[in-house]
């Protein structure tokens, strides 16, 4: 029987258990708030990215995996609402009408470059929106603050509860490119498959806050073993 650790972090995680990977944890929510969230800074400045992730909840408010904010503009890049996805580029807003609050993993992807502003969704390693004409032309802002869990109003803050993640996040990366839809799949058969170039899971539990709970091993797994 594995063995599950839940830690939780009142300062800087200093280190792994020992026999497990680096990325090899998840990231629990367990409630509305706004002091329980991971947060980095720094992201460099990106005219296309990936951004991908394992989340599991059952919630029902508009929770937020992912909030990228610069000065001028807190939904810089945005992956908001798990009752039905939306997208914001640059405070820009598309609509994707997926959900995955059922209680279950999910492998969720979000790509965009700005040279002709196509963007696609990806649930499960199923491409659910491939379209264009989103901020064409517009680079994603350097040097902000990301969190994860919370929705940014100004940098760094203004979180509103209801917006919060409830449930468990793993293996956040974000690459500064367009992965290719076979990768996307790829990755979508394993809770540990993938590294990005930006940021790799690894580099959050550095800036995880609060009473969030760090879950070593990972209780993740992917759809295709549900049974």
């Amino acid at each position: 029987m594995a063995v599950i650790f839940l830690l939780i972090l009142t300062g800087v995680f200093h280190g792994y258990v020992s026999g497990y990977p680096a990325k090899g944890y998840a990231l629990h929510f367990p409630h509305q708030g706004v002091t329980d969230y991971a947060n980095v800074w720094g992201m460099r400045s990106l005219t296309q990215f990936t951004v991908c992730f394992w989340m599991k909840s059952s919630a029902s408010n508009p929770g937020t995996p992912f909030s990228y904010a610069v000065p001028g503009q807190d939904n810089e890049l945005l992956i908001y609402n798990y009752n039905g996805f939306e997208l914001f580029i640059g405070g820009e807003r598309k609509e994707v009408h997926e959900s995955a609050n059922d209680g279950r993993w999910h492998h969720i992807c979000v790509s965009w470059r700005n040279s002709d502003g196509v963007w696609q969704f990806y649930k499960d390693g199923a491409l659910h929106i491939h379209t264009r004409g989103l901020r064409k032309g517009y680079t994603i802002q350097g040097g902000g603050s990301l969190t994860l869990g919370v929705e940014q109003d100004s940098v760094g803050g203004r979180f509103e509860s209801n917006q919060s993640f409830q449930g468990s996040l793993t293996n956040v990366n974000v690459w500064s490119y367009v992965l290719s839809a076979s990768t996307v799949k790829s990755m979508s058969t394993s809770c540990l498959s993938g590294v990005g170039n930006v940021y790799k899971w690894s580099d959050f539990i550095y800036g995880v806050k609060g009473k969030a709970a760090v879950v070593i091993p990972s209780p993740c797994y992917p759809p295709s073993s549900r049974g």
